[in-house]
């Protein structure tokens, strides 16, 4: 195995990470009538409670909101939106991006702040259990405390080794317990 050494500190990150597949996510939170939202990274933590976990970047507005205000939400979108990815991947002026960019959203549970992408497979709410500096990013831990599922839509739409994908056909059948979730 040979080890490079480059000036470039993400072609590594590029080349490695890129063939490691995910569904894209939009991560918002609001705090003090700002919101805002960006895509992320996400993966499941816990079953019981169900939680979940993002990196953000540590400077963005929506990793500061969510510091603030102790909660975002993520929304899974439809293969059908990979113009809303590139959208909250961009930075917008003004207290509301959502807003700026006239994103729909769907609002919160009650009790709650921050809104959801409308149209998404799923969004999840969450309320931040654990934050971790890990590099780059930082990586919020939330526990899941509502949830809304659009049950007609399946097709999520995933990012690999740097561009978008759409889920393809099934491999099995589902698995009635234990792995995979």
């Amino acid at each position: 195995m040979a080890v490079t050494t480059t000036p470039d500190v993400y072609e590594l990150a590029r080349k490695i990470l890129s063939p490691i597949a995910h569904p894209v996510s939009v991560t918002a939170s609001a705090h003090a009538g700002e919101r805002s939202c960006g895509t992320s990274t996400l993966m499941y933590v816990s079953h019981s409670p169900p939680m979940i976990a993002i990196a953000e970047h540590p400077g963005s507005r929506t990793a500061r909101l969510i510091r603030e205000s102790r909660e975002f939400s993520v929304s899974l979108l439809h293969d059908s939106q990979q113009d809303i990815a590139a959208l909250a991947g961009k930075s917008a002026a003004g207290p509301d991006k959502l807003a700026t960019l006239k994103l729909k959203a769907i609002e919160p549970p009650a009790g709650l702040h921050t809104p959801g992408i409308a149209g998404s497979l799923a969004v999840l709410w969450c309320r931040v259990t654990d934050t971790l500096p890990t590099g780059d990013h930082e990586l919020f831990v939330g526990e899941i405390v509502a949830h809304h599922l659009e049950e007609t839509k399946w097709d999520p739409l995933l990012r690999y080794r740097r561009r978008y994908f759409r889920i393809g056909h099934w491999t099995s059948d589902e698995s009635p317990e234990g792995y995979p979730t």
